[in-house]
């Protein structure tokens, strides 16, 4: 009994050690954000791990599924998913099914929707080909919707669309290490035409980080229909 009261000061420390040392679920490695021109933001974890402000209305992991509002905004559904920890050959965010609709306001108000997972793993490498596409179906009016994507703190190339369609770029990035954090950032400029005038903006987003791969082949990979994006390919290939 003598000696194990002597090692009892050595059992606290260890014990102490060991759970200092147990990841803990102060920040979520996968969420969205929304923020206003008025001020207003809201922030959504996935699986409400640590709970947001507002509820990811999604069990999945990888999934958050958001219905709420926002200042002049009403967002009826938007959809994020991302697979980290990313696979050898695909890292993606993607932000679907998002429409945005007000009662009406006069001047312009923009809505950022911030997508974020930090947990990925995979793919690493140079010359990795880090893809953006960003579609609308519906668009009011002298408004506007950019999108960029980012690998940790560095941007790809800004996307904008002025009108229904859509657009998409490929840039050249190397990540040496994980985890590594993918982003996507995507801001609605609506245009307001007064009280009463009921105006919806519909989009779809898509980040990667994929090895090269035939042009083409990188939706067929995904399975995300990005709506718009036929419309622009047989525009493009009329030009």
């Amino acid at each position: 009994m003598f000696r194990m009261r002597r090692f009892l000061p050595l059992v606290a420390v260890l014990l102490g050690v060991a759970i200092l040392g147990v990841p803990t679920q102060a920040q979520a490695a996968f969420q969205m954000t929304l923020a206003d021109s008025d001020g207003n933001s809201i922030t959504v974890n996935d699986n409400n791990l640590p709970l947001g402000t507002d509820p990811d209305l999604a069990s999945q992991l990888g999934r958050i599924v958001f219905n709420g509002s926002i200042g002049a905004f009403d967002i009826q559904i938007s959809v994020g998913t991302s697979n980290a920890p990313g696979t050898p050959s695909l890292a993606q965010l993607t932000i679907n099914n998002t429409s945005i609709s007000s009662a009406g306001f006069i001047g312009n108000k923009t809505v950022t929707l911030t997508l974020r997972d930090t947990g990925f793993f995979s793919p690493l490498g140079s010359n990795l080909a880090l893809e953006s596409q960003v579609s609308t179906t519906q668009l009011p009016a002298n408004s506007n919707v950019t999108y960029r994507s980012f690998v940790n703190a560095t941007p790809g190339t800004l996307l904008s669309l002025n009108t229904v369609g859509g657009t998409r770029i490929s840039d050249t990035v190397s990540i040496g290490s994980s985890p590594f954090t993918l982003t996507s950032v995507t801001t609605f400029t609506v245009h307001g035409q007064g009280a009463g005038t009921e105006l919806t903006v519909q989009t779809t987003g898509l980040t990667a980080v994929a090895v090269p791969v035939p042009a083409g082949m990188l939706l067929g990979l995904t399975g995300i229909p990005c709506a718009g994006l036929g419309f622009w390919v047989r525009r493009r290939n009329k030009a």
